[in-house]
């Protein structure tokens, strides 16, 4: 679960309404009651309504209903309705509907990776990179995972991972090996993930005792040729396919072995076109 905080949910709205909705005041809106409803254009993973429906809830609204992130939804599906003030209703009408296409977007990418993929390969894992736009980690993080997906690394603090350019500064791939010795005597229940770009730089990651490999921009065909030659050295070592993953190729990188795709593909989805429906009650 990805949590969002109170802060997280008073800054949402907060960024729309920073000091008041002028066109509600004006038009003396406070102490009408209405209804919105927010429904499916087209068919869509559904993802971030509860930060929706807790932003509605802050505003004083009543949520009658709610459809759970990761819901596969078809077109003219209901997914959040409420009542209250219609002033409330317009302060988060929009934030709170944006939120949900944005995420929708994202996990309905990921679960279509995430299809193709395990046609493909039922063994493979599609994981999101760490590059979703700035200031968007929480909402990227759970649309990902809403559509399937796994995060890859939720930042630089949770997983080991050695590029070539933190290599240049440590003796490069011929002194992996005491490197890896070296962080494995330090954090010895952690995996360490090592990045190669050539046939070469599998073998010495491999032999230094890497326990993954993420090769990087290889053709499918280039890697599971590397991946085939890393397997007869150490069978059990993690093959990860890197960069330039997408739509177009996963299948191909599926099929060629892979154990784990890593993609930011899905983070740049269309977002999900959703309807609202906003009412008075007299």
């Amino acid at each position: 679960m990805i949590y969002f905080t109170e802060n997280d949910i008073d800054r949402l709205i907060e960024d729309d309404v920073p000091v008041g909705d002028m066109t509600s005041e004006l038009l003396g809106l406070e102490g009408k009651n209405g209804t919105i409803a927010l429904f499916a254009r087209n068919d869509m993973i559904v993802c971030c309504t509860e930060e929706a429906s807790r932003m509605y809830l802050k505003a004083g609204l009543d949520v009658s209903f709610v459809v759970p992130s990761g819901t596969s939804l078809k077109k003219g599906g209901k997914i959040i309705e409420a009542t209250g003030n219609a002033a409330a209703i317009h302060m988060v009408w929009r934030t709170g509907l944006v939120i949900i296409e944005f995420a929708s977007g994202i996990a309905g990418r990921t679960r279509k990776l995430v299809t193709m993929a395990q046609a493909a390969n039922p063994e493979v894992t599609v994981a999101g990179t760490r590059k979703h736009p700035p200031f968007l980690k929480k909402v990227a993080l759970k649309a990902l995972i809403a559509g399937g997906g796994i995060p890859h690394r939720t930042g630089l603090s949770d997983t080991i991972l050695i590029f070539r350019e933190h290599l240049e500064f440590v003796g490069g791939y011929k002194k992996l090996g005491s490197v890896i010795d070296h962080i494995r005597s330090l954090q010895k229940e952690r995996k360490i993930v090592v990045e190669a770009h050539t046939p070469e730089e599998c073998a010495d990651c491999v032999k230094a005792g890497a326990d993954a490999i993420q090769i990087d921009k290889m053709t499918p065909r280039q890697f599971e040729e590397c991946a085939k030659g890393c397997r007869s050295i150490n069978s059990g070592v993690c093959m990860i396919a890197a960069g330039g993953v997408n739509a177009s190729n996963i299948v191909n990188y599926a099929v060629a072995g892979a154990d784990v795709l890593v993609t930011s593909y899905m983070y740049f989805a269309p977002p999900a076109d959703i309807k609202a429906k906003i009412g008075s009650i007299e």
